[in-house]
């Protein structure tokens, strides 16, 4: 970069107030330094917590910038930024001569302003939308995983806690008769919520303690040991086991079926990098980034293996942050489910979501199966099918499928099919008596208008741009910033690792744009004429 070039750009941005310090120093200056004194002057910072140690004399305004420069530099963690801290002429000068913040200071700081950090990522955000870098029409939605900081072995199923749960209750249950046999109980009815079973035994317990037995006299052959005190050994273990099994299903909850023991929110899910390739499950988090003008507008995250319960989540978080509105809303078909679509629609969005059967619903053995309910003549009238045969499939039942809120109908044949010609092709089972389905028929119809905004001339110039917009920002995070893997545990430790991330991933993005002279112009490839 030449002087001349570095005097232009250093002119754009004279008179801020970071900037003021470095006069002496502005032929030395990058171009993603000024980029990063531009966007960071004027925020506000009055929400961030400056008690970050008795000594420390840092001004939280500077820590910020101190620690957006080291996630750009590659140093995610407190001792590398530390390090950073004590070498580097950019944050040397940033210091104003005062002593570097030890690996503490760093992390205290990133502790304790989490939400203030992501308010300043969504200040950055606002400001590049306002000196025109972001295309403000359509916003693109894509996730991906990253491995928690926990150790891969420190799983916890909540299957099998739950059955192993049962198993101790059924023994506990064993245990509260034979105390009532002893006259140690006051409980006597079996049939009782388990509650009131594990508070009476826990009653047994303490009236044991209280008797001054040997609880803990040796044991074996020829020693014969006091029935109260067998009993007490014999379901002490287990009052333990019962209060770990239900802390652990609580820590779980309804909508994961994994935790792991050192990391509780990470949730194990199956990742990419697969070094072993046998398909193992690591503890990571499901990381939601929302995209425009190959900028990063908006982050959310997940516990979730999947993408269905996090488009909801993003499109209030950019209503409730940014200064706009966007019109149109794209993504993969991870977010294909009924309450997305009819959540965009709602509230004013065009959705641009590709079908799951996107694909599939191209090929030849799709559109010539003829068992296929998409595949048969469907009179919206009478809500019933007609079959390649010609007989009607009327609507039986209804139901609504708990995973993806989609309302479904259950059809029926009307007559038997054991003497139709077509039954082997219509029908996969030979034993069943009639051709019964169940059709998700508002999702049918959501995904039929979704495939006709796909296909237009818009919808292929979208598509073309989510896959350059959506997957460009985690090659930046993960490719070339080298993040695979969390430093830090906890859900919201972790978001903030990944906020910070994404701001520095924007300022070298607009720092390069910068530095090319291409401001003012937002990034979309548009489609070639044919």
């Amino acid at each position: 970069m030449t002087d001349t070039s570095k005097n232009i750009l250093l002119s754009d941005v004279q008179g801020q107030g970071f900037l003021s310090i470095f006069n002496d120093l502005s032929s030395e200056l990058m171009p993603h330094e000024l980029s990063l004194l531009e966007l960071m002057e004027g925020l506000d910072y009055d929400g961030f917590d400056s008690t970050l140690r008795r000594d420390a004399s840092v001004d939280p305004k500077d820590m910020a910038m101190i620690v957006v420069y080291s996630y750009m530099m590659g140093c995610t963690s407190s001792r590398s930024i530390e390090r950073l801290c004590r070498r580097d002429l950019f944050i040397i000068t940033v210091l104003k001569g005062v002593s570097a913040p030890d690996h503490t200071t760093v992390n205290r700081f990133i502790k304790r302003n989490g939400s203030q950090i992501e308010d300043m990522f969504y200040q950055v955000v606002n400001k590049l939308g306002a000196k025109g870098e972001l295309g403000r029409e359509t916003v693109f939605q894509d996730g991906t995983k990253i491995e928690s900081r926990a150790g891969k072995y420190t799983f916890v199923w909540k299957n099998f806690v739950s059955k192993n749960a049962e198993k101790c209750e059924a023994r506990l249950r064993k245990c509260l008769r034979s105390a009532n046999s002893l006259g140690l109980s006051i409980l006597c009815e079996e049939s009782v919520e388990f509650p009131s079973v594990y508070t009476e035994l826990m009653a047994v317990k303490e009236r044991i303690e209280g008797m001054k037995l040997k609880l803990d006299a040796p044991s074996g052959k020829g020693i014969r040991l006091d029935p109260r005190v067998r009993l007490y050994r014999k379901f002490t273990e287990d009052l333990k086991k019962i209060r770990d099994y239900d802390e652990a299903v609580s820590a779980i909850g309804e909508k994961r079926n994994s935790m792991s023991k050192t990391d509780p929110d990470a949730t194990f899910m199956r990742m990419k990098e697969d070094a072993m390739g046998n398909g193992q499950l690591k503890p990571a988090y499901n990381l939601q980034c929302a995209s425009d003008s190959n900028y990063i507008v908006g982050c959310t995250i997940s516990c979730d293996r999947t993408d269905y319960e996090t488009c909801i989540p993003m499109m209030e978080k950019l209503e409730e942050k940014l200064s706009w509105k966007y019109s149109n809303y794209c993504a993969d078909s991870g977010y294909d489910t009924v309450r997305n679509f009819n959540h965009l629609e709602e509230n004013g969005y065009t959705p641009y979501i590709k079908p799951q059967d996107w694909e599939v619903a191209k090929t030849r053995r799709y559109m010539n199966d003829i068992g296929k309910y998409q595949n048969m003549e469907y009179n919206r009238d009478d809500d019933l099918f007609i079959c390649a045969n010609g007989k009607k499939i009327v609507k039986v039942d209804s139901g609504v499928d708990k995973k993806s809120g989609s309302s479904y109908g259950v059809y029926r044949c009307c007559e038997s099919c054991q003497k139709c010609p077509l039954k082997e092709k219509c029908m996969k089972s030979s034993k069943k008596d009639r051709k019964e389905f169940q059709a998700y028929m508002e999702h049918w119809e959501l995904r039929n208008k979704a495939r006709i905004l796909l296909e237009s001339d818009k919808g292929f110039e979208i598509r073309v741009n989510r896959s350059i917009m959506a997957e460009g920002s985690f090659a930046q995070m993960k490719s070339n910033n080298k993040l695979r893997r969390f430093a830090s545990f906890g859900r919201d430790r972790v978001f903030t690792e990944w906020i910070l991330m994404a701001l520095a991933v924007n300022v070298k993005h607009y720092a390069n744009r910068r530095y090319n002279y291409n401001l003012d112009d937002p990034d979309w490839y548009e489609k070639k004429p044919a």
